[in-house]
């Protein structure tokens, strides 16, 4: 079993990382927009690939013509995704803004239930959901011009946030019984 200690220095470390990862993010924007496009395009390449081979394999457990539908239909937003990664970081932006949404939603119920915990430093982790929340409607309400950039320095922001109040929950004491 894990120490707490050995616990509490990763849940450190994955704290700034965050919050290193974000800063970055913010600086380089555009790139972190057009990498986020380009590594979805390769994992949709490669799951599309991956789905052909696995029609071919198992094409007495699976219809063919649907199976390999659906790998081309991959292979081909992947590809897509590669050749145009600008249009791509645009188009994603729907997609982060969704994500931010639910995932602030779902901080924002943890810092809830922190609270009803007793944790003294809930309000990070509401406020980062708050934040998540926040970032998703600006990115929803803008225009696509810019989205590119905008999308690098929202999930910056977002990275950020959460390296924050993942440290400062985790530097909590716990309450003694």
């Amino acid at each position: 079993m894990t120490s707490l200690a050995a616990r509490s220095r990763w849940l450190t470390i994955e704290a700034i990382a965050l919050i290193v990862l974000g800063a970055l993010a913010i600086i380089f924007p555009l790139f972190t927009g057009i990498a986020i496009a380009i590594l979805v395009g390769w994992l949709l390449v490669v799951v599309g690939i991956l789905g052909l081979v696995a029609a071919v394999a198992g094409r007495d457990h699976v219809h063919l013509v649907w199976s390999v539908a659906s790998a081309v239909i991959a292979i081909l937003a992947g590809l897509l995704l590669l050749f145009h990664p600008l249009f791509a970081a645009v188009a994603l932006t729907v997609v982060v803004a969704a994500y931010l949404l639910f995932d602030g939603v779902t901080l924002i119920g943890l810092g809830l239930d922190q609270r009803k915990r007793g944790a003294s430093r809930w309000r990070w982790v509401f406020g980062s959901g708050c934040v998540d929340v926040l970032l998703a409607v600006l990115l929803l309400a803008l225009s696509g011009v810019g989205s590119a950039v905008l999308i690098g320095v929202i999930v910056g922001i977002d990275l950020i946030a959460a390296g924050i109040g993942l440290l400062a929950v985790h530097r909590e004491r716990p309450a003694s019984i």
